[in-house]
């Protein structure tokens, strides 16, 4: 996914795409430059090129970018959330954009009585949580997030019990059913909450709707620090996951056609 910032460079305008340039549009569009909590964090920027300089321009598109962090953020003013869980922290970005949103909402930081800052992170790496520890540091928001390293299967499993306004799901794809039958089957989600799941239409998906596929494409084995799985892996747990829970009765979804795909479930 390329990086949908508000700024873009004039390499960036010169080699985009005519939908790319309506997406940086969109972005620009989407920021009110009169909000005391501003839409883009200030240390955006620089969380997002460190990520690049350290893993890449490949491993970097795991970051939620400035475009993304506002739709986000705009859904977590509508419902008023107070508490959030997100799946998959990476280098901070999501949990930084977050804590911007609980700031309007008049969250205030630090933990509750029971011990639980507002917002909660689960990531499998040690290494991701550093850096993102750190950007959180810098962002000023320290007191908003927890990052709980480790399995996320686990660690997700430890924390039944507790309720969440909103559960943002950004991490294992294979285990994407997993992580919403954990939160739906243990009311892990309020009532009038809503979970984003991200990148509910990436690799190989698009078979599922007879689009002819390169064969040697869908077999590319995929390499992350954490992750080693072929396309056609991915798009038939990511396919396999929609059609689930696209027939669930206990939900309602609906899929945003943008980035690489963005799932918004609800209680019913």
């Amino acid at each position: 996914m390329y990086n949908v910032t508000v700024n873009p460079s004039a390499e960036d305008l010169t080699k985009a795409t005519e939908h790319e340039l309506f997406t940086y549009y969109a972005a620009k569009t989407s920021v009110n430059p009169n909000l005391d909590i501003p839409s883009v964090p200030p240390v955006m920027d620089q969380v997002l090129k460190d990520t690049v300089d350290k893993y890449g321009n490949y491993v970097a598109a795991m970051a939620v970018t400035d475009y993304q962090g506002i739709l986000q953020n705009f859904f977590v003013g509508l419902i008023g959330a107070k508490r959030i869980l997100e799946i998959g922290s990476f280098t901070g970005s999501s949990a930084i954009y977050f804590s911007n949103a609980l700031m309007r909402n008049g969250v205030k930081p630090g933990p509750d009585a029971n011990g639980n800052k507002p917002i909660t992170g689960l990531d499998i790496s040690e290494e991701f949580t550093g850096h993102a520890r750190a950007n959180i540091d810098k962002a000023g928001v320290t007191d908003y997030v927890n990052i709980i390293v480790g399995d996320a299967r686990q660690s997700l499993t430890s924390l039944i019990g507790q309720t969440y306004d909103i559960v943002f799901i950004d991490a294992d794809k294979t285990s994407y059913k997993f992580y919403y039958d954990t939160v739906i089957k243990n009311n892990m989600l309020a009532k009038n909450g809503l979970m984003i799941v991200d990148n509910t239409a990436l690799w190989g998906v698009p078979k599922f709707i007879g689009k002819p596929t390169d064969d040697a494409e869908t077999a590319a084995i995929i390499k992350t620090p954490y992750l080693e799985c072929t396309k056609e892996q991915v798009g038939r747990a990511l396919h396999d996951f929609n059609e689930y829970i696209r027939a669930d009765s206990r939900t309602e979804t609906i899929m945003f056609p943008i980035f690489t795909g963005m799932t918004f479930v609800r209680l019913l």
